[in-house]
Order: C-alpha cells, then structure tokens, then sequence
C-alpha cells in the first residue's frame, strides 16, 4: 500500500471513529441523564406520599389528586402494602396498556414509615419521545459537515504527499535497476530528497561506469593488441585451446597471414605507412571474419595476424584461404608492385582433439612453404590428409532437419552445475542433439549452422522449447532447476517470443522458477536493448537468467546490473589451465569484481582438473561445470500435451 493511501486511510480511520464516538457518547450521557432525571422524579412522588401519609390522610382523600400526579410523572402501576397487607393496587387499569417487559420497576420502604412498602412501575424516560425534523437536520447537518472538511483534508493530503509518492517510486526503481529512476520527475517532494537522489544516482551510474571501464581496460591489457585493439597472443592460445577441446566442433581451420615485407616497407617508407598498411589489415579481418560465426582473429606478433574458424571442413577451408588471398591483394601500398611479395598465408585443418603444439607448428610449416614459392599465395598443410568429418550438401542436411522435425527426435543432453562443495547441484544444462544417417550423434555446434542455412533454425529453437517444457512438467516443482541456451532470433521475433510467453504463463509459478534461460554474451552487446525489452518480463514472471561465453571476447559488462542477471558463465577459454595463466587469473578476478554490487553467481565452465577446480575456488567462483564433475548425459522426455 502506497504512504498517501496509508496515511489517509489512518486519517480516516481517526475522524470517523472520534465522530462514532462523540454519537455513542452522547446517547450514553443522555439516557444516563435521563434516568437520573426520572429517578429524581419518582423520588420526589414518594416523598410527596410520605408526607401525606403522615397527614393521616385517607384513602379517598387519595384519590382526589394521586391519580393525576402519577400520571404526569409517568407512572403506570402502583402498588402500597403495609405488613403484607395490599393497601392500593391497580390504580390505572383502565388506562393504555403497558407490556411489563417496557416497564420500569422501583420498590421503595418508607423511611418513617418501615411497614410501608411501595412497588412502582413506569414507562420509559423515551418512550414518549418523537424525532422531529429540526433536531434531526441539527445533527445531519454536524455529521455532512465534518465528512465534508475530512473529504476535502483527504484531497489536500493527497495533493500534498503527490511528490512524496513519485519520490518513494523513484526509490523503489532505483532499487529495482530500473533505468527511469535516473531522472527526476516533476513534483516530486521534498525536493532536497529529490536532489540528493539525482546526486546519488549520477554518482552511482558514474561509478558502475568507470567500474565497467576498469574492468574492460584489465581484460583489455591482458588480452587486446595495445596498437590494434584486436586480440593477441594470449587471446589466441586461449581460444585455440577452447576450439581444440571443444566436441561440437568436428574440425577447424587456423590461417596465419604473416607480412613478410613489412620491416621493407617501414624501413622504406617510414612508421606511418607501416602503422597504415596494419589499420587496413585489421579493417580487412574484421570485415573478412563477419562471415563466419564464433570466427576469431587476432596479431600474433608484429607481422603476423591469425584467424580461427570454427567447425570448417577442409574443403571449406581451401575456398577460404583463396578468398582471403584475393583480398589481401586490395591491400593499398605505398608502392604497388610491392604486393607482389608482400605477404605468405599458411593454412592448417585440424580435428577436435589435436593438440595446440602441433597445430601451430604446421600453420608455421605452411607459411614457410608458402614463402619458398617467392611470390604473395597461400598453402595448406597436409593437402593429402583429409579429415574424416560430418560433410553434407544443403540438400542432404535440409532432408536430416527436416526428417527430424517431422519425427520430432531431437535429443536432449544435459551436464549439472555443481556447487563449490562438488556435490549440490545448482542447475541442469540442456543440449540439442540429432541423430545422423548413420546414427551418430550429432552436436547443435554442427547442425545449427546448417539448420540457419536451410531455414530451419526457428522450428527447431520452437522444437527444442517444447521439449523443455514438458521436462519442466515431468520433472515436478520439487526437482532440479534447468537451463537452455536461447538464441537472439527468437526473442527478438514478436510471434515465437509471444508464443514462448504464453507456454509459461500457463505453468505454476514454482516450475516457472525452475528454468534458467541462457544468453550468449555477444548477444547481449550486439542487440542490447531489445534483449533487455524481451529478458525483462521472463524475469518478471520467475525464469532466471544466466549469460553464458563470458570473457570471450572483451565486452563492456555494464549489463550484469542494467539486466539483472542471476548467472555469469565464464568461457572455457579463461578456465582451461587457468592455474597456470595468472592473466586468465586476472580477468577472473575483474569479472567476479563486477558483480559485487548485483545478485548474480559467477560459474566457471570447462572445468577439466582439480588443479583448474582449487585455483577457481581460491578466486572466488560460485559453482562449477565440466568433465571433472559429470560428463554430459542423454535425457528421456515424455511428450507432455
């Protein structure tokens, strides 16, 4: 209840039971007054007839004015025994009848006079009291008057403490991290509470702003080129560990492009035109590697810039390379016939599960062949050693999706989030899986790309939600929460977001809770507002939120607060042998500083070995997830409808 309506409804409270009481107090006092004046009158009759009877006056002598007098005293019966003896009874039979239960009834002993016993009966003080209009209208009229001044006291109050609701509104989004508290609204009272709020909130945003600064100028220190802004050396070897251990991806490409005349060049042309030949490099990169998703590149060195491709076979990668050649060619240099030679691309296909020494070693080997051919090309490693990977034209994979969307034989795999203690479980991971045609599984990393070629990725988003939400029905309020990985698209299209909206709000709320909804980080930065439009009301109805591939690239983080996120999920690449990258230690611990001042519980993922496990746990991370605790398991779902 808002302050106004509470203090009103107190006020209220107040008047209308003064006035109830004022009413009920004066009844009380009038009857009791009443009663007393009667009392003083019945007193006085019987004074009157002790003295008569002192007079020795008779019975007839009586009843000459006797009658009379009881009657404007207003009594009915009355009855004088004298030693048990019945002197006068029933003076007034003949007069208007009288229930007894309306009676009055007075028993009196003569002081003078102790044999003398007089029993009284009489009508009601009020009993002959009419409400006329005038009194009634006096006392109307009070009664309007005072609801009145307190109706128009409740609007005065109202009006009054308006701005003492809009400032305590304020509070409660301020509290809320709702970013319309920023700004004050017109009215608002006391207006020095209201400045100091402005002041405050200035202060507070400022402050959430150079922390996310701070925390992206350590990550940026640790893994951006200083001169370019793109990745380094140690970014790279992060992130080929990643791409290596990763099981969705069947086989990669890695491209090294080194400019070998670039020393000529600045030895020739001075450091402007060299700085200027690695601003067009970058520009290119960026450009080239938008193509591709969870694409990577990155200066190794001086001279030398690398570009990681996910899930690329080596076909794939042969068309690459010769595309990436072609634009190296547009490279503007300050002597055209310098591109001749200017630069040597070497390129190696490599399996998950290679190991990182031996790939960089044949990405070198093939930029050394490549420079033997005395001309600007490329080469790739091992052109004879093709490997065995899931390759199928868009034909052959729009005829598997569809088959299994028909079918509706996606498959569910889940990991568990463990707690610190490796023991409790936080939360259950969900993955999609298919069945190829040889009855492998299949990753989401493989057939998701395909599936968004093909046109099929919303169906199969749909399909994926409908799977998890009858295993949040089958699995009961009672069990463990899960977690599915939601992409962009479908909360960001208006009918499927509607839809999905609509498939909880049917569900208790406490299965409601049950359900972490995941975000990749770069989509967060990439569609910031709309996701935030989309997250807030998930929120709003109980899901949790979680966002996942935190670290992998170097994103300003002021999104932990504005989205008001209940899970961080720190990349892989910052936890593989994080024991032994006191750098992947730093970012870990500007990430878990960024959270200080929010809810939200940082999770390290891709834990493989105790030593990564202790050094996380020393830092600070609220659960874990990887091989060491639980390896990703099959999940059976009825179909619920």
């Amino acid at each position: 209840m808002k302050f106004t309506n509470k203090f009103t409804f107190i006020t209220s409270a107040i008047v209308l039971t003064c006035i109830s009481l004022v009413l009920v107090g004066g009844l009380f006092s009038l009857r009791s007054l009443s009663l007393k004046y009667h009392q003083q009158r019945i007193d006085s009759i019987i004074e009157v007839i002790e003295k008569q009877l002192d007079k020795q006056t008779t019975v007839t002598q009586f009843d000459h004015w006797l009658p009379d007098l009881l009657d404007a005293s207003g009594i009915v019966r009355l009855e004088v025994k004298r030693d048990d003896v019945t002197v006068y009874q029933n003076y007034f039979e003949s007069r208007e009848y009288y229930p007894m239960r309306l009676l009055l009834s007075y028993s009196y002993t003569l002081e003078k006079y102790p044999n003398v016993h007089l029993i009284l009966h009489t009508r009601q003080p009020f009993s002959e009291l009419k409400f006329t209009f005038w009194p009634l209208v006096g006392i109307g009229t009070a009664i309007f008057l005072s609801l009145s001044l307190l109706y128009f006291a409740l609007r005065w109050i109202k009006r009054s403490f308006y701005g003492a609701e809009l400032l305590e509104r304020r509070a409660r989004y301020l509290l809320q991290n709702n970013p319309t508290a920023r700004f004050a609204q017109k009215g608002e009272w006391p207006k020095a509470a209201s400045k100091a709020l402005d002041v405050l909130s200035e202060r507070l945003e400022n402050s959430r702003k150079e922390r996310s600064v701070f925390d992206i100028h350590i990550r940026g220190k640790a893994f951006l080129d200083e001169a370019t802004g793109i990745g380094n050396r140690l970014a790279f070897d992060n992130r080929l560990d990643t791409v290596v251990m990763d099981e969705s991806f069947a086989s990669s490409s890695l491209i090294l492009v080194s400019l070998t005349e670039l020393s000529t060049l600045k030895y020739r042309f001075g450091s402007a035109e060299s700085e200027k030949i690695i601003a067009q490099m970058v520009d290119l990169l960026n450009h080239f590697c938008r193509r591709f998703d969870d694409s990577f590149y990155g200066r190794a060195n001086k001279s030398e810039f690398v570009i990681l491709l996910p899930q690329m076979d080596y076909d794939e990668t042969k068309v690459v390379a010769k595309q990436l050649t072609r634009s190296l060619f547009q490279l503007q240099l300050p002597d055209p016939d310098m591109i001749e030679n200017f630069f040597h691309v070497g390129v190696v296909n490599f399996p998950y599960g290679s190991k990182t020494e031996l790939i960089i070693d044949d990405v070198n080997r093939a930029v050394l062949v490549a420079e033997h051919q005395k001309m600007s090309g490329w080469h790739i490693s091992e052109e004879n050693l093709k490997h065995t990977v899931i390759a199928k034209g868009t034909v052959r994979w729009r005829t598997l999706l569809s088959d299994v969307l028909e079918k509706k034989s996606l498959l569910l795999y889940q990991q568990h989030v463990m707690e610190r203690d490796a023991v409790g479980i936080v939360y259950s991971e969900l993955w999609p899986r298919i069945l190829g045609d040889d009855q492998e599984v299949i990753s989401a990393g493989t057939f998701m790309p395909m599936a968004e070629k093909c046109g099929l990725q919303a169906q199969i988003d749909r399909q994926m939600l409908e799977k998890v939400l009858a295993l949040l029905v089958q699995r009961g309020e009672a069990s463990t929460p899960i977690s599915v990985n939601v992409c962009s698209h479908l909360l960001m299209n208006k009918e499927n977001y509607k839809w999905f909206l609509f498939e909880l709000m049917q569900k208790p709320k406490k299965l409601r809770n049950n359900l972490v909804i995941e975000i990749s980080e770069h989509l967060i930065d990439k569609h910031y507002y709309p996701l935030r439009t989309a997250i807030v009301p998930l929120q709003k109805i109980g899901c949790q939120v979680a966002i996942d591939n935190v670290g992998k690239y170097v994103i300003n983080t002021q999104y932990i607060l504005d989205f008001n996120i209940d899970y961080l999920k720190l990349h892989s690449s910052l936890v593989r042998d994080i024991h032994l990258r006191s750098t992947n230690q730093v970012a870990v611990q500007s990430l878990l500083a960024s959270c200080l001042n929010s809810d939200a519980k940082v999770i390290a993922v891709g834990v493989e070995n105790q030593q990564e496990w202790k050094c996380l746990l020393r830092l600070g991370v609220y659960a874990g997830q990887g091989n060491l605790f639980t390896s990703p398991k099959r999940m059976r779902v009825i179909d619920i409808r």
